[in-house]
């Protein structure tokens, strides 16, 4: 015989009792979150390659096809072009665009944004900060940890033990 509880209510209880305002704030968090991740990326795939016009010009006008390499630099121009492409096509901008477009999205939506996702953001941006201290690369870390600010919510389900589980440690 299964042994099921005639209350499922009583299962389950809140940890804090939910508010409006504590989840415009959270959604709020997680909003900026995205923003500052969605600006971030389009900097990188919109605004970086017009400051660079002169350079995608060279390599349209040579050939598109293979017009970037690998290969170790030994003039300024291939320097030039091969960190053409590293900090816009090569970056991760649009990445990073498309995450922040889901989060603002999902919050918008009033939908639960992964903590998980913050969590990797700001572990990316740690060695990235740290390795060029003087770069936007902290507003990745804000946007990571704002990400995972707005995941952390009041009204968390914890399951209690059942009235069966009690019964059955009592008498052990």
């Amino acid at each position: 015989m299964k042994l099921t509880n005639p209350r499922p209510s009583s299962e389950t209880t809140r940890v804090r009792p939910r508010k409006k305002l504590f989840q415009k704030r959270r959604a709020w968090l997680t909003q900026a979150g995205g923003w500052i991740a969605l600006v971030f990326g389009a900097a990188h795939v919109i605004i970086a390659p017009l400051e660079r016009r002169d350079i995608w010009s060279d390599a349209a006008d040579e050939g598109w096809w293979n017009s970037f390499t690998l290969e170790e630099s030994t003039t300024i121009a291939e320097f030039e072009r091969s960190e053409t492409f590293w900090v816009t096509l090569g970056s991760w901008g649009a990445p990073v665009l498309i995450i922040g477009c889901y989060v603002v999205w999902a919050a918008r939506q009033g939908q639960r944004v992964p903590g998980w996702i913050g969590w990797i953001m700001l572990a990316w941006s740690l060695p990235f900060v740290t390795a060029l201290p003087a770069s936007p690369g902290w507003l990745f870390a804000v946007s990571g940890a704002l990400i995972v600010l707005g995941d952390r919510r009041s009204g968390r389900v914890v399951p209690m033990r059942s009235e069966h589980e009690s019964a059955k440690k009592e008498a052990a």
